[in-house]
C-alpha cells in the first residue's frame, strides 16, 4: 500500500522577506466533499509535538523554520530499514545431495500477490546459498518470539560444520509441495520454488513462487481465522530481536467509515 502526505502552504509566504526561504507545494487535487467529517492525523507521538512548542501552524512556516522544527542527521547509505522479519529458511534434504539445513535471514519479504511470490537475500559464501541455488527450493519458517535464541544461533553457525536440526532439536517434517523439510516447531511454514535469482552485490536476491502455506492450528481462532496475537511472532530491528507489540489498526482503517 502506497501512501503520501501532502501539505498545502498559505499564499502568505509570498509576502515573506527575501531572507526567508519558503516551500510551496500545490494543494491536494482531491478535495474533501462538503459535510465530510474532518480527519485528524497524528503524525508523531504527542510527546514529540509537545517538545516542539510550535508557535504557529506548519502551513505558515518557512522552509528554514520547518527544518528547525524537524532537525535531521544525514547518514551514509545503509540497511536501516526496520522492522523486518527474522525467519529461518530450511533447505536441502529429500532426494537432494545436501543434508537438511537451516539459515536465518532478515531480508525477506512479499514481492507479489498474484501469483504469490516472496524474496530472500543471501550472501554467496553462505552454505545454504549453494543448496538453494542447486535445488531451487526452500521453506520460510516464521518463528515464535520465544524461539529468538534458536533463530539467532542458526544465523551464527554454518551448516558446513554442524547439523542444525540435531543441535537445536528442531523437528523436520515433510512439506507438501517441495522436497526440503519444514520446521514443525515454527507456527508458519511457507513452501517456495525459486523462479529467478538476481545478483546484487554482497547478496543475491532469490525470488520465489509460494506453493503452499502451512499454519499451526493454535494460531486460529474459533472461526478459523488467523489470530496474530496468538502467534507472538518475532521481528528484527537494527540488530535487535523484538516482539511485534499490540495491534493499532487494520488495513484500510484510516478511510473506513465509522459505524
Amino acid at each position: 500500500m502506497n501512501s503520501s502526505i501532502s501539505y498545502a502552504f498559505s499564499q502568505n509566504h509570498a509576502r515573506s522577506t527575501a531572507a526567508s526561504t519558503t516551500l510551496e507545494i500545490p494543494p491536494m487535487s482531491r478535495q474533501i466533499p462538503p459535510g465530510s467529517p474532518k480527519r485528524v492525523f497524528r503524525q508523531a507521538p504527542q510527546h514529540i509535538w509537545d517538545s516542539k512548542q510550535q508557535k504557529k501552524p506548519k502551513s505558515e512556516m518557512t522552509l528554514t523554520e520547518l527544518k528547525e522544527l524537524f532537525p535531521k542527521q544525514t547518514w551514509k547509505p545503509s540497511t536501516l530499514l526496520m522492522p523486518v522479519p527474522a525467519v529461518m529458511l530450511s533447505c536441502g534434504g529429500g532426494k537432494s545431495d545436501f543434508a537438511p539445513n537451516i539459515i536465518t535471514v532478515a531480508w525477506a519479504g512479499i514481492v507479489c500477490s498474484d501469483p504469490a511470490m516472496i524474496s530472500v537475500s543471501i550472501r554467496k559464501e553462505r552454505h545454504s546459498y549453494g543448496i538453494i541455488s542447486a535445488t531451487k527450493e526452500f521453506i520460510v519458517n516464521i518463528p515464535y518470539a520465544s524461539q529468538a535464541k534458536i533463530t539467532d544461533w542458526c544465523g551464527m553457525k554454518s551448516g558446513r560444520d554442524v547439523d542444525k536440526f540435531a543441535e537445536t532439536r528442531l523437528t523436520p517434517l515433510p512439506a507438501t509441495q517441495v522436497k526440503c523439510p519444514l520446521i514443525a516447531d515454527c507456527p508458519i511454514n511457507i513452501e517456495c520454488k525459486v523462479a529467478r535469482v538476481v545478483p546484487l552485490g554482497s547478496h543475491d536476491l532469490f525470488i520465489a513462487k509460494i506453493l503452499a502455506v502451512n499454519i499451526s492450528p493454535d494460531l486460529l481462532d474459533k472461526r478459523g481465522k488467523l489470530s496474530i496475537e496468538q502467534a507472538d511472532l518475532l521481528a528484527y530491528a537494527h540488530s535487535e530481536y523484538r516482539t511485534l507489540g499490540k495491534k493499532i489498526g487494520t488495513f484500510g482503517f484510516s478511510v473506513r467509515k465509522r459505524k
